[in-house]
């Protein structure tokens, strides 16, 4: 089943510059433009004192979330279960540049960015939340595009950075009020 789903979202690679584009820019680029949303977010012109507070720990809850989810349970997981990358297994060009001898599942960028878009969902920010949700969803499937992932290694972080990021959430909410 992986194997069908990734050539299936692979068959689009290389056939259209503009679609190349759009893969490349969502797999290898689209991970500034979420700090910088974020950084955006934090220092809204016309937010009061006691709001940039509030939102700072909004905000430093996600990364921490992410970065434990992404560098801390990842890395474990890729530790102990060291999966090829399908451009190696396939021998498949790749539309942007990535370590072949780098263990694939799961993927890090899902982590990472559902990590953030959970826990800024959860903490009610709902436009901020789904707008990092739909780009956690857009780096990880052209990522897959981009033969850089399978797809179970995406839904795995997308899975691993949503439950970590609840889990912090939950944990860090009744200190935070």
């Amino acid at each position: 089943m992986d194997s069908f789903l990734f050539a299936s979202v692979y068959s689009f690679a290389f056939k259209n510059v503009w679609l190349d584009s759009l893969i490349i820019l969502f797999a290898a680029y689209w991970e500034y433009v979420v700090p910088a949303v974020l950084l955006l977010y934090l220092w809204t012109p016309k937010s009061k004192r006691s709001e940039l507070k509030s939102r700072a720990v909004i905000v430093g809850g996600a990364i921490f979330s992410a970065v434990i989810a992404r560098f801390g349970f990842a890395n474990l997981i890729r530790y102990f279960y060291p999966r090829e990358r399908p451009f190696v297994f396939e021998g498949l060009d790749t539309l942007i540049s990535q370590d072949p001898f780098e263990a694939s599942f799961p993927s890090g960028h899902a982590t990472f960015f559902m990590a953030i878009a959970v826990y800024l969902l959860l903490s009610g920010n709902k436009k901020l939340g789904w707008f990092m949700f739909a780009s956690a969803i857009l780096i990880g499937a052209a990522r897959v595009g981009a033969a850089i992932h399978w797809p179970s290694d995406v839904i795995a972080g997308w899975i691993l950075g949503a439950v970590v990021s609840w889990v912090i959430f939950k944990l860090s909410s009744r200190y935070i009020k």
